[in-house]
C-alpha cells in the first residue's frame, strides 16, 4: 500500500518534533555552564592550565589557555568541582616567572551558575611580580 500525502506529511512533521525536542535537551545542558573570565593586564603572555583538585589530594589538568599580554580569556565549567590555576608568564628579556593560585569552587547546578572573573596584574620589578605561591618550572609542566 502507498502512503498517501497525508500520512506521509505526519511523518514529516513527528520527525521534525522529534529532531526539535532532542536539539532542545542538548542545548539546554550546554546553557547551565559556569563562566571563568581572566584578564591578563599584565605585558607577559600567560599560559595558564586550569587543573581540577580531586578529593584525595590528587589533580589532573581540566584545560589550557593562553592570553595574549593586555587580554582575556574565558573557559567554561559543565559541573561543579574544586580547581586551581597553574600560570607561567613571559616576556622576552625577562625571567619566566610560575605560580600556583589558591583552590576555587566553581558551582553549576538547576537554580544557577557561578559567574568568576580573576586579573592578573604584574608590575616588573626586582619583587616576586605575582602573589601565590611560587613554583618551579618543572611544577608547572606535570599535569
Amino acid at each position: 500500500m502507498i502512503p498517501s500525502f497525508n500520512q506521509y506529511k505526519m511523518t514529516t512533521n513527528k520527525i521534525l518534533i522529534a529532531i526539535s525536542t532532542i536539539l532542545f535537551t542538548v542545548l539546554s545542558g550546554f546553557a547551565q555552564q559556569a563562566e571563568l573570565h581572566i584578564n591578563n593586564n599584565s605585558d607577559r603572555t600567560m599560559e595558564i592550565k586550569i587543573m581540577r583538585s580531586g578529593s584525595n589530594g590528587s589533580s589532573s589538568l581540566h584545560s589550557r589557555l593562553t592570553i595574549k599580554p593586555q587580554s582575556s580569556g574565558t573557559k567554561y565549567f559543565p559541573t561543579t568541582g574544586y580547581f586551581y590555576l597553574k600560570i607561567k608568564a613571559s616576556r622576552y628579556g625577562r625571567p619566566t616567572v610560575y605560580t600556583q593560585g589558591d583552590p576555587f569552587r566553581v558551582y553549576v547546578g538547576d537554580d544557577g551558575y557561578d559567574v568568576l572573573t580573576i586579573s592578573y596584574s604584574i608590575e616588573e620589578s626586582s619583587l616576586d611580580p605575582m602573589s601565590g605561591e611560587t613554583i618551579s618550572q618543572a611544577e608547572f609542566e606535570k599535569d
